[in-house]
């Protein structure tokens, strides 16, 4: 049986990739929360984009994966980027949702300037700076695009509950490691078949940024959905689902359409 390995995004858990790891056929699916999210505690190194790698190679090894396919969204597809140049070799796939790979621009230096002064505040001012309910609210404005309000409501409700468990620490570390990390050299020592994603209304993870990813990765495959935004897989897990099943097809052979016999 196939093993899929989903890794979520920045100041999320498991359960924002719950209904995409529900609709993939006929494999065994890992969500773990990355460490300082969800139940899993923060690391005690820096939450640097390789020292999540590491800890990635780490599970693998803990549950005996031979070969398994990583997927990750948003942060998570930057960690699975970082996994795929330095421990590719047990890899039969490697599928990248709005993968954050260009901390440059106007959006980018906003991020740093905020992430920046969360790192300098003491603890309890950070938290509210970061995870308080206006500024979940005023994030998830600016990355929700989908028309569907029950949608729309569960993501933020399970932001708030995320963002209020989520280490500090692991946020702002994880995120300024974005301009430390050279994505570019990464992209080019990856050697495993790849799936990119975003859609045309991603403002963290924009259409040119994601194709110049794309163009780094040796015959990869770029797919741009319209209208989605930059949590395509929490907003249109169906969708996604879709893109993942076909991809696992032609990569793992060995994968199959569930089939209603009923």
């Amino acid at each position: 049986m196939v093993t899929v390995l989903l890794l979520h995004g920045l100041g999320g858990d498991h359960r924002g990739l719950r209904d995409l790891a529900d609709a993939l056929d006929g494999v065994d699916v890992v969500v773990p929360d990355l460490p300082g999210y969800g139940a899993s505690p923060p690391l005690t190194v820096p939450h640097t984009l390789e020292n999540y790698a590491a800890e990635i190679e780490r599970l693998r090894l803990s549950l005996g994966l031979d070969r398994f396919v990583l997927a990750g969204h948003s942060l998570g597809a930057s960690i699975s980027l970082v996994y795929a140049a330095r421990y590719g070799s047990a890899l039969d796939g490697l599928c990248l949702f709005n993968p954050v790979s260009e901390a440059t621009g106007l959006t980018a230096w906003l991020g740093k300037l905020y992430y920046r002064i969360g790192s300098w505040l003491p603890s309890r001012a950070a938290r509210f700076w970061l995870c308080s309910k206006p500024a979940v609210y005023l994030a998830d404005a600016f990355v929700i695009v989908t028309p569907d309000k029950a949608r729309r409501r569960w993501i933020l409700e399970m932001d708030y509950e995320n963002y209020r468990n989520a280490s500090v620490p692991a946020m702002t570390e994880a995120f300024l490691s974005y301009f430390d990390t050279r994505f570019a050299d990464l992209a080019a020592s990856v050697d495993v078949p790849t799936l990119v994603v975003t859609g045309t209304r991603d403002g963290i993870a924009p259409v040119d940024a994601v194709t110049a990813l794309h163009q780094g990765i040796a015959g990869s495959e770029l797919i741009i959905e319209p209208g989605a935004g930059h949590l395509f897989p929490a907003e249109d897990p169906g969708r996604a689902a879709d893109l993942l099943n076909a991809f696992l097809r032609r990569v793992t052979p060995t994968v199959t359409p569930n089939v209603d016999l009923g």
